[in-house]
């Protein structure tokens, strides 16, 4: 199917994603994503009941309705993305009972339910089914549907979690105008605009710069709520407390960052085209760490690197940010920070075979336990590496990589192909009306230097549009006639030319190991869009609840400020995230320092500790993605002046 652009009204957009199926990874990232295949999605197959083979949507034994759908989300572009016929037939079964379950009025989903949200997870699956099977029905399913929240919005309001993620629905309901060009479309978004959160409003203004532990108690909020049980977040209600809470939830914050741009499209305004960039400015000033995300522990929760960061939180980031750089232009960041997320803060909270994941991961962690930790509200054992056995969210989860893989690249509005990320695929699209396939090889982002091979069936005319990050200066662009194109960071590089089989483009984007600054004036190495972590050796404890590790290894250390570094990689056999040798590495200069426990995590950074030239010694830096225990956000300490030793 061809790719879908804004209609008019709405505001226009230049890129749009490519059908499900479009893109196939390569190399380590194809080894990444079918060790998530045989690992926790088959598993959670197998143990857990709202994923049997039957195909239909059920309840969970706690009543939870969202797992159906978002196992079903991941499997679909798992299915499609490997070309995995054994899950694209469990994903035609679950889409086949969801179509053979809607009743006349246009609702659907288990006769239990009346609930919006689990239905919205179930639009954003049936989206990505239409995108790889171009089954009509279910476009015919979505009409109906929002035809009965048109009709009925009113007396059946939005709910809770739907209250505060009601983008999602937007956003669908969107897509399908620009498909079918109904206008009651658009008016039926603005009645959803009305019962969901006012995000815009929230991050323009956002009054919660504090820790979530220092404003607000968990033991008071969860009090407040029990005394609010009686006015939910109900459409236009804004009890206080709820509020309080839906505003300041790490996931409602990933979904809330995507709906000013989504009500950008329908009303235009100052808010909701700067609405993401207003908001992710303020969560990473008050709540920021160095691996890209936001505090949440599932609350925000301030910026010690000792905070947690949710799995599921980074998942729907990325989800929104995907959707940010298809739906309209807010800049080169959404690109940047995908990236960020994508090559650290994903891989982390995984174990190399993808058997195990890890909730809630720490920027700074030293152990893995199920101890007390000065999180907001997570439960202690949140911090293990469990199975799908131990923890059946990691249904939500298991969407991130494949989805990933299906936006490195997105189509144009002048008929070309846009490059987002550079890890190893394959595309393959219909351009200039010519079957087209591009190749991109070279081993991104542990090395910087890409290929990218065109094949058509014949000449074509298209263009290519390589985005430059914003850490790349001076990169080149080799043509396959021999021009050579020096382009600017942070920009993209547009290549029009006349296509013929076999043509080549080189991309050198030069990466040089950086300092960022964080918490207590903290500094984390990066290169590329990796950041880098001091590693000690891990020892393995098998629990009944999960998997713990801890260290014997001196990981006490600060850098030495403006010390040279020195970048070390590996060019050829690239293995990624533990798989194999670490393929990029960074030499600094490091002193050990007096910076003890706090319990199960190590203490607050110190600021700029006083260095002696005696405990100086050399560290290799590896990759953050592959470090289960880490430190990233190092004292940067300044040497002690010492007086020489007497000469006799």
């Amino acid at each position: 199917m061809k790719p879908i652009f804004n209609k008019a009204p709405l505001t226009p957009n230049t890129l749009s994603p490519l059908p499900m199926g479009s893109i196939h990874p390569e190399d380590w990232l194809l080894d990444e994503i079918r060790a998530q295949a045989e690992g926790i999605t088959r598993d959670f197959a197998s143990v857990c009941p709202e994923a049997d083979e039957s195909g239909e949507w059920k309840r969970g034994a706690d009543g939870d309705l969202t797992r159906a759908p978002y196992y079903l989300e991941g499997i679909i572009a798992l299915g499609w993305t490997l070309g995995n016929e054994e899950y694209k037939n469990r994903a035609t079964r679950m889409v086949e009972w969801m179509l053979a379950s809607q009743r006349e009025d246009g609702w659907f989903g288990p006769e239990d339910n009346d609930d919006y949200w689990p239905l919205m997870l179930a639009l954003r699956s049936l989206r990505s089914y239409f995108t790889a099977s171009n089954d009509k029905r279910v476009l015919v399913l979505m009409d109906r549907f929002f035809k009965y929240e048109y009709k009925n919005l009113s007396d059946h309001p939005l709910k809770e979690w739907a209250v505060a993620r009601g983008a999602e629905n937007m956003e669908i309901a969107l897509w399908l105008y620009n498909i079918t060009g109904q206008k009651y479309l658009i008016e039926l978004c603005r009645k959803l605009k009305e019962q969901t959160i006012d995000w815009p409003n929230f991050f323009h203004t956002f009054s919660n710069a504090m820790p979530m532990s220092k404003s607000l108690r968990w033991e008071r909020l969860r009090e407040a709520l029990g005394e609010e049980k009686d006015e939910p977040l109900e459409g236009i209600k804004r009890p206080y407390f709820h509020s309080q809470f839906h505003q300041t939830q790490g996931v409602n914050l990933a979904f809330g960052l995507k709906a000013p741009g989504v009500i950008n499209l329908f009303k235009s305004g100052f808010k909701e085209q700067g609405g993401f960039r207003f908001g992710w400015e303020k969560l990473m000033k008050h709540h920021g760490t160095a691996n890209g995300m936001f505090s949440c522990d599932s609350h925000l929760n301030g910026a010690n690197p000792t905070q947690g960061n949710s799995l599921q939180a980074i998942v729907e980031l990325m989800n929104t940010l995907e959707t940010l750089i298809g739906i309209g232009d807010f800049g080169p960041e959404p690109s940047d920070i995908l990236e960020k997320l994508a090559y650290n803060a994903l891989p982390a909270a995984f174990t190399p075979d993808m058997k195990r994941y890890q909730r809630i991961q720490q920027t700074n962690q030293v152990k893995i336990s199920a101890d007390r930790r000065k999180w907001y509200s997570e439960d202690d054992g949140a911090n293990l590496f469990r199975t799908a056995q131990n923890d059946l969210d990691c249904a939500a989860c298991h969407q991130a990589w494949p989805k990933f893989a299906s936006s490195l690249w997105y189509a144009t509005n002048d008929g070309g192909l846009a490059a987002v990320s550079y890890a190893p695929c394959t595309v393959r699209a219909v351009l200039d009306g010519v079957p087209a396939r591009i190749r991109v090889s070279g081993g991104y982002p542990f090395t910087q230097n890409v290929e990218i091979n065109v094949s058509v069936k014949q000449s074509a005319e298209f263009p290519l549009y390589l985005r430059i990050p914003f850490w790349a200066r001076q990169s080149m662009i080799y043509l396959p006639d021999g021009e050579i194109m020096q382009v600017r960071a942070n920009e993209s590089a547009c290549i029009r030319r006349k296509w013929s089989a076999g043509d080549v483009v080189r991309l050198e984007m030069p990466a040089v190991p950086r300092i960022s600054r964080w918490y207590h004036q903290s500094g984390a190495v990066e290169v590329g869009p990796l950041l880098m972590a001091l590693r000690p050796e891990v020892s393995w404890t098998e629990t009944e609840d999960g998997l713990c590790a801890s260290t014997a290894d001196a990981w006490n250390r600060a850098l030495v400020r403006d010390e040279p570094m020195k970048l070390i990689q590996i060019e050829e056999d690239i293995s990624a995230f533990g798989h194999g040798e670490s393929a990029v590495g960074v030499m600094v200069k490091a002193a050990k320092i007096d910076w003890p426990m706090d319990g199960a995590n190590c203490a607050p950074v110190p600021m700029v500790p006083k260095l002696s030239r005696s405990a100086l010694d050399i560290l290799e830096l590896t990759p953050y993605g592959e470090s289960p225990l880490r430190i990233v956000e190092f004292p940067i300490g300044v040497l002690r002046d010492e007086p020489s030793a007497e000469k006799n």
